[in-house]
């Protein structure tokens, strides 16, 4: 039998199932229950099943957090050596498929949603404005527990000290796309303390990004 009950000593709902019904997925007994019409208990196993998927999605980011921490004390280079080569080929990949502006945004709002973050999007004029309040993976974990964060300013950390050496992966992720195509596909500015959003823009036109967006990691804007 399937038991989605509280536990006295975890203090929360958890599955209580018969041995055999254990490894059925949560949102394998939430279709079953939309399909039989059961909406309630339908609606409490998309909420419990959504809150198994937060727990390990936070447990994952935080288990990168470590790794990138403890690289950390043999030279924080070796960080930048981590994060490129995971992003180098990642970057290419995507920018092989030409992707238009609409589809970057569909992506990049897919992709949060799948952290669980907070986001909002507004269009200005010349670009598109993201604001992550906070960002369902590195600004969720640095609001949450203490993570490693760079010592030293550098042109793949914004040219800021401080920035959690999970959230470095975005500037790498701008200096990867320059360097291939001469631009950025967006454009982060990291948050300054842990309870302040994250931003991204994305600007309708490459001619359109400011000069500094190039400087401040060390490379040129050559796109006019």
């Amino acid at each position: 039998m399937i038991r989605l009950e509280k536990s006295e000593a975890l203090q929360r709902k958890i599955r209580q199932d018969d041995v055999a019904e254990m490894g059925i997925p949560t949102w394998t007994l939430v279709r079953q229950a939309i399909q039989a019409g059961r909406t309630d208990e339908a609606l409490d196993f998309l909420e419990y099943g959504l809150a198994e998927n937060q727990a390990m999605q936070y447990q994952l980011v935080a288990f990168v957090d470590d790794i990138l921490t403890y690289l950390a004390r043999s030279g924080e280079e070796e960080v930048l050596k981590v994060i490129r080569h995971r992003y180098d080929k990642k970057v290419k990949d995507r920018l092989s498929l030409a992707l238009g502006l609409a589809e970057t945004l569909q992506l990049i709002n897919e992709s949060q949603r799948g952290h669980f973050g907070s986001q909002t999007v507004v269009e200005e004029p010349d670009r598109y404005v993201l604001t992550f309040d906070p960002c369902g993976s590195g600004g969720k974990l640095w609001r949450t527990r203490s993570v490693g964060i760079t010592k030293q300013a550098y042109p793949w950390s914004w040219s800021k000290s401080g920035i959690p050496y999970y959230c470095v992966h975005c500037c790498v992720l701008e200096i990867a796309a320059i360097e291939l195509q001469g631009y950025p596909e967006k454009i982060t500015l990291p948050p300054e303390k842990p309870g302040d959003p994250c931003v991204r823009l994305y600007y309708k036109k490459p001619e359109l990004i400011p000069e500094e967006y190039f400087t401040r990691i060390g490379m040129t804007k050559t796109i006019k």
